[in-house]
């Protein structure tokens, strides 16, 4: 098996208001939590800093909040900062300066934007799952998963605030309903919650627009409407994962830009309802809301996924993100002290 002896992760559990730290032991593939943060209230959406020294929670209950994390030097986590959001945030990533917060809301038809000036926010056209900040900032884009469409919000100024910025729907599919967005250098994969394709785009930094180059029918046999939920791909844009809720299944496609397609690898069955996925090297987690518990899958030398570990965790989990070694200095932080 390559990569470390031990990784380690966090979930995020919503309905016991936790962030646990796990780790990985990578010889015997065991899981242990090592470590439980109360956070006071429903935490579901993470995302690290850009040097991965502290972990962003959203708070999807009132008091709404964006939570920050310092990683210690003994790798635990402990409280640093609060900042009230306008809404309840089902995504959040780092804006294109890697120091403010592009929050996303399902419930409340809206997106928000938290830096160092103040907490922005936007009315959508129904309901966001997700929203990502490309060529540096230049261009916002949101998914608008009832009304169908990306909503993409651009600017030569990538700190001009979003209600004074060019707005574009691009609509990829008569029928669509994007949930959640998945990004590798300047490509771009989209899926839809409720309709078994993954669109496939480029980022044209020249024109600051995204460009669709193709889509894929995933032909995946689901009784009754797909439910899908995330997608995450690899550094290098060659791979994509999927998790799929009516099954409980995450799927493996592999990335074939020449021919314009993806290419179906495997499929996993994981625990019910499969909300969050996150992969390292030959590791795959999966957290499932509903069973309240989580699957580690590896990849052998045969290049065959397999399930190594399944084990409870707190109450619905909804996001789980691997812990990687910083890669720079710390960049400084945008929340306000409370």
């Amino acid at each position: 098996m390559k990569g470390e002896a031990m990784l380690e992760f966090v979930v995020a559990c919503a309905g016991d208001g936790v962030v646990q730290r796990w780790a990985l032991h990578g010889a015997s593939g065991r899981l242990e939590c090592l470590q439980q943060l109360d956070c006071a209230g429903p935490v579901a959406a993470l995302a690290w800093d850009p040097d991965r020294r502290g972990l962003y929670a959203a708070l999807r209950g009132e008091p709404y909040a964006l939570l920050r994390m310092d990683l210690r030097t003994d790798g635990s986590l402990a409280h640093a900062q609060r900042r009230e959001l306008p809404a309840d945030m089902a995504c959040i990533a780092l804006d294109g300066s890697g120091e403010g917060m592009l929050c996303a809301s399902y419930t409340m038809g809206c997106i928000a934007w938290a830096r160092g000036s103040g907490v922005e926010s936007l009315a959508t056209d129904g309901p966001s799952h997700a929203c990502v900040a490309l060529g540096g900032g230049r261009l916002v884009l949101a998914t608008q998963t009832v009304e169908g469409s990306l909503l993409c919000l651009s600017s030569d100024d990538p700190a001009l605030p979003l209600a004074r910025r060019r707005v574009r729907r691009l609509r990829l599919h008569a029928q669509a309903s994007p949930r959640h967005v998945a990004v590798a250098g300047d490509l771009v994969f989209i899926d839809h919650e409720e309709h078994s394709v993954v669109d496939v785009c480029r980022y044209d930094p020249l024109a600051n627009a995204l460009r669709p180059l193709f889509s894929t029918e995933l032909g995946h046999a689901i009784e009754g409407r797909p439910w899908y939920a995330d997608i995450r791909c690899d550094a290098e844009g060659t791979w994509l994962w999927l998790s799929e809720r009516r099954q409980g299944m995450v799927h493996g496609l592999r990335v074939d830009l020449p021919g314009a397609r993806l290419v179906p690898t495997t499929s996993l069955p994981v625990p019910a309802t499969p909300r969050s996925i996150a992969a390292h090297g030959d590791w795959l987690v999966c957290c499932g809301e509903t069973a309240d518990a989580l699957s580690l899958h590896a990849r052998g030398a045969d290049g065959h996924w397999r399930e190594r570990a399944r084990m409870r965790c707190g109450a619905r989990p909804m996001w789980v993100e691997f812990l990687l070694p910083p890669t720079r200095a710390a960049a400084g932080a945008f929340l306000e002290d409370s």
